[in-house]
């Protein structure tokens, strides 16, 4: 293999019963959308559901779920961003739980006996239902389809004190609720948001980035490790001589010889463009600087020092070359790093 993708389900396991043991007495909603964020949502799906006590899952699509379910998920799995009106016999057929955050999709929800959780808009400002909207939807509470309550938080990993407020808004309509149904699901955590340990009336915490290994602000108090580690193979190693650009517009150019090598991997792989002269991979244990402009296929980077040939295994990210400290070089965050792994990188699981 050229390119691929180490998925190291050890750690997968342990990130999840550390970050149990953080979240108290709540259960567990593992997030596996868009792809289980990069590492193959039914392989990481159907690893939890064997090894783990996880409650349920969360993706983002009814083909998200519909994929589970055809992979052999048994579990609850609740679609959080699919508009009900579409499609409503597949959520059927799949047992596919919807999150309603209009009025159009309940309304299809209780004619179709779908049964569903809704969505507050607690301060996130994207989907869910207003405040403005609480007193009407207040008529799901005795139906017999409504199962659950959600909110998001979107700050909850730098401003305590916003957090703090939305979670004490969302627990009021809570609160309401459980005055007529006192058996529903109630999710509002994320990653970012356990150490704040907020019990209360909460029985879930829905869990997505941190389950990867990748850490939601610095100081992160939960032991978790990087589950997916990247790699690819040197396919040309030479020495270039004096004065001789490098890649795309020359951006690098030899101030003398030079010994580089030519990494199979590029940013149609999942190597931002943008870390183009700002990157390292390691190769037997040396770091190796990118020279010039990321390619779509190829990398190109410097040999000097390094004792590598042809074949040689190029470590793209480990537990070392974080994706964190890749989305810092970049200047975005690590969801985009792994979301971006092309599908074209093999992922291989190991246990």
């Amino acid at each position: 293999m050229l390119r691929w993708a180490e998925v190291h389900l050890n750690r997968l396991k342990k990130n999840y019963e550390n970050l149990k043991k953080f979240a108290g007495s709540k259960k567990i909603i593992a997030v596996v959308k868009a792809n289980a964020y990069g590492h193959g949502s039914v392989a990481v799906a159907s690893f939890l559901e064997r090894n783990t006590d996880v409650s349920a899952f969360a993706v983002a699509t009814l083909f998200e779920g519909m994929e589970l379910r055809e992979g052999g998920v048994k579990r609850p799995i609740i679609v959080m961003s699919n508009p009900l009106f579409e499609n409503v016999k597949d959520f059927v057929e799949y047992r596919l739980t919807p999150v309603i955050f209009d009025f159009d999709s309940l309304r299809v929800a209780l004619e179709t006996g779908v049964p569903f959780h809704v969505k507050l808009d607690t301060g996130m400002g994207r989907l869910g239902f207003l405040p403005s909207d609480f007193q009407k939807l207040k008529q799901v509470f005795s139906s017999p389809l409504f199962k659950g309550i959600m909110s998001h938080f979107p700050v909850s990993d730098e401003d305590e004190d916003f957090t703090t407020q939305q979670f004490l808004f969302f627990m009021d309509f809570v609160k309401e609720a459980l005055k007529v149904k006192n058996d529903i699901v109630v999710h509002v955590d994320n990653s970012a948001a356990i150490p704040y340990q907020f019990d209360s009336l909460l029985t879930h915490s829905r869990i997505g980035l941190a389950l990867y290994g990748s850490r939601p602000f610095p100081d992160f108090p939960v032991d978790i490790e990087q589950v997916m580690e990247i790699k690819s193979r040197l396919i040309q190693v030479k020495t270039l001589p004096e004065n001789w650009g490098i890649s795309y517009g020359r951006t690098y150019v030899t101030s003398a010889e030079e010994r580089v090598g030519v990494v199979a991997f590029g940013y149609a792989d999942g190597l931002m463009r943008s870390l183009s002269g700002r990157w390292q991979v390691k190769i037997n244990g040396r770091m190796c600087p990118v020279r010039g402009r990321i390619c779509m296929d190829m990398t190109v980077v410097s040999l000097e020092g390094a004792d590598a040939r042809p074949g040689d295994e190029v470590v793209i990210t480990d537990r070392e070359i974080t994706f964190d400290k890749m989305a810092r070089e970049a200047g975005t965050i690590s969801y985009e790093i792994m979301c971006d792994v092309s599908p074209r990188v093999k992922r291989v699981f190991l246990k």
